[in-house]
């Protein structure tokens, strides 16, 4: 999905509950450095990808990123969780060593659409396949 005109992640249609979004244009799955941005959404009645992360991915956890030619596992290493209107410029790394960064709403909703907090997790690579 293209980045919005402050240049936050864009997300898919909230009738997709389940699949993520890829930062379009961005740090690609195997690339050397950086960070991978991935989103999706949380529903407030529990049914979306983004409430299954935060009741089930942990430090440790596995990743696996596949395409048409090749999978890259990576390894859940910090989750995090910050106030929506703060942000946490890391997210954003185009630097670094090469991981999947996921970000998901989280904490009190506030409205359609809107949160209190944004998850994060960070995993770093382990390997390509």
């Amino acid at each position: 999905m293209p980045r919005d005109d402050r240049g936050v992640t864009g997300v898919l249609p909230f009738s997709n509950k389940v699949e993520f979004a890829w930062d379009l244009g961005g740090i690609r799955p195997g690339s050397r450095r950086g960070n991978v941005l991935l989103n999706t959404h949380t529903w407030p009645d529990g049914s979306a990808l983004g409430n299954a992360l935060l009741d089930g991915l942990e430090l440790g956890d596995r990743i696996v990123v596949s395409g048409a030619d090749a999978q890259v596992c990576y390894r859940v290493d910090l989750r995090i969780e910050v106030p929506a209107e703060e942000g946490y410029p890391p997210y954003y790394s185009t630097e670094g060593p090469p991981r999947v960064a996921i970000i998901v709403c989280s904490g009190r909703r506030t409205g359609p659409g809107e949160w209190s907090h944004r998850t994060i997790w960070f995993a770093r690579q382990v390997t390509r396949v």
